[in-house]
């Protein structure tokens, strides 16, 4: 049997200098130690001393447990951020110490009475209109062409649509618009036909939304919440079918009285957002993608145009935006390149009828903010031009004439378009519409044009248009209050102008005629109206 090898063991001290191997790293210690001091000293820098705790008299250590809340900082306002600069409780960026009474800044109250605080005055809008709304006595100054800039949502200033300028939608809301009417010439029974007039239309809405101006009587309920439909046999004044007509006519009147698709608080206004929202959504759902409305004419076109622009600039609400700019890039491109106006078809030579809605939908637009090119509205008032009579002030359907309704027609345009009010054609034209026989309430076409051409213009014009009825003046308001059914509608047989379009036309244009005093700002100052 092999014998194991023998294992020798070497001790590694054998024969060595222990003090001299210590010697050598002691340097090395001293380092180490050195530079874990210079550690310490640093932390303890940084982090302070040690709190000692005094002793408890009774031999035990007082645990003291820190309740106190340390606030944490306010996040800074993102200003780029439209959710924000459009929320009534965040805080304006100004210094209300420095902010006469007469202001109030912070989130409106509908149910709160205007006027400056502890007299019955209403204080007169100063502020200018918007560029792009003309020049000279009330106006803006002329806007150079900045297509597609949306100038006047940055001419307005913030809190969408709160700044008073003229032609605005301000004054349609809750106490401030009960309060307007009285004040600029309303009546408490004109202002009930308008709450009578309001009820029959929500009362005959198609269930799809829009109003149908040849079958409305059988869309009759008896309820606002009812989902059951009638017919009412009883019911005169059928027009022609256009379906687009009827939403935009049949919901025109609700916001003119600043009633939308939102909530207000006010249960006599929010018992018909039901009924805004369904027209609009009737409207959204039949705009084709080049922003044409139903395959219309360019006629119903305007008209739902100005309906889609009124409830954006009402509400700011972003699913509006898209379709309304849509709306105005048609009309926009529909415009006849050479002479300037607008009929039937795009593009064609213009009638002054269609002018007029094209003209109030691209400033319904404009006051909401939205695109409009300074140069269609040049356009428009070169077609007025070449329709005016040679004495200045009447015009006519296609050429130059002096007919009472284009002549309404064409004056309401030149007023949004910027001529100022001591324009001598402008007054010339006013002066003719005075002179012509006053309305008899079965001309509603020319009254819905002419009231707002003398509301615009005030003082004494205002006042002989507006007079109450048994003056010599026209009595426009009273007349018109009389002639309304006592079902809420208006008949519209004997009106020629209002066949086409029936009861439902009718009714919604004689609403407008009443809603004249809040439903747009007056594009002049208050100030030295008189003839």
């Amino acid at each position: 049997m092999a014998t194991p090898p023998e294992i020798i063991r070497v001790n590694p001290l054998a024969g060595r200098d222990t003090w001299r191997d210590v010697l050598r790293i002691v340097p090395a210690w001293v380092a180490s130690a050195g530079l874990h001091a210079l550690l310490f000293l640093l932390f303890w820098l940084v982090i302070g001393p040690p709190t000692i705790q005094a002793r408890d008299p009774g031999g035990t250590a007082a645990e003291t447990v820190n309740t106190t809340v340390e606030p944490t900082e306010k996040p800074e306002l993102l200003l780029t951020n439209l959710n924000e600069g459009i929320d009534a409780t965040v805080p304006a960026g100004f210094d209300n110490n420095r902010i006469a009474e007469v202001d109030a800044p912070g989130p409106p109250n509908p149910s709160e009475a205007v006027g400056v605080l502890g007299t019955s005055e209403i204080p007169t809008a100063s502020i200018l209109a918007p560029p792009g709304s003309g020049g000279g006595v009330g106006g803006a100054p002329a806007l150079a062409d900045l297509s597609g800039d949306g100038i006047a949502e940055r001419a307005r200033g913030g809190m969408r649509g709160v700044r008073h300028f003229p032609g605005g939608y301000l004054h349609r809301s809750g106490g401030t618009r009960e309060r307007t009417a009285l004040i600029n010439g309303g009546s408490r029974p004109s202002e009930a036909a308008v709450a009578r007039g309001l009820k029959w239309l929500a009362l005959h809405q198609a269930p799809q939304g829009h109003w149908a101006l040849d079958e409305f009587h059988l869309h009759h309920r008896t309820d606002l919440n009812s989902t059951k439909f009638l017919t009412n046999t009883g019911l005169t004044g059928k027009g022609m079918k256009n379906d687009t007509a009827g939403a935009a006519f049949g919901v025109l009147p609700f916001l003119a009285a600043g009633i939308t698709h939102k909530p207000s608080g006010r249960p006599t206004d929010d018992q018909y957002v039901k009924t805004v929202k369904r027209a609009l959504e009737w409207l959204i759902a039949n705009q084709a993608k080049d922003g044409r409305f139903g395959g219309s004419s360019m006629y119903e076109h305007g008209l739902a145009t100005i309906a889609i622009c009124e409830a954006y600039g009402l509400t700011a609400d972003p699913a509006l935006k898209y379709p309304a700019q849509k709306a105005l890039d048609f009309i926009v491109k529909a415009q006849d390149p050479q002479g300037g106006g607008w009929r039937y078809q795009p593009r064609q030579a213009g009638d002054t009828s269609v002018v007029g809605w094209q003209v109030m939908a691209l400033k319904s637009g404009q006051m909401g903010g939205l695109s409009v090119p300074n140069i269609t509205l040049q356009l428009a008032a070169k077609y007025l031009d070449s329709c005016e009579s040679t004495d200045g002030g009447g015009y006519g359907y296609t050429g130059p004439g002096d007919a009472p309704t284009m002549s309404a027609v064409g004056l309401l345009c030149r007023q949004y378009l910027g001529t100022p009010r001591r324009n001598a054609n402008l007054q010339n034209g006013v002066k003719k519409l005075m002179k012509g026989s006053p309305p008899s309430g079965h001309q509603i076409y020319y009254e819905y044009y002419a009231t707002q051409v003398f509301h615009h213009m005030g003082g004494d014009y205002w006042d002989f248009w507006n007079a109450p009825a048994g003056k010599a003046e026209a009595g426009m308001r009273d007349k018109l209050v009389q002639s309304q059914a006592a079902d809420g509608s208006w008949d519209p047989r004997g009106d020629g102008h209002a066949a086409p379009g029936g009861r439902i036309m009718k009714t919604a244009l004689s609403l407008l005629t009443l809603e004249v005093y809040y439903r747009h700002l007056p594009l002049y100052q208050r100030v030295d109206t008189k003839k």
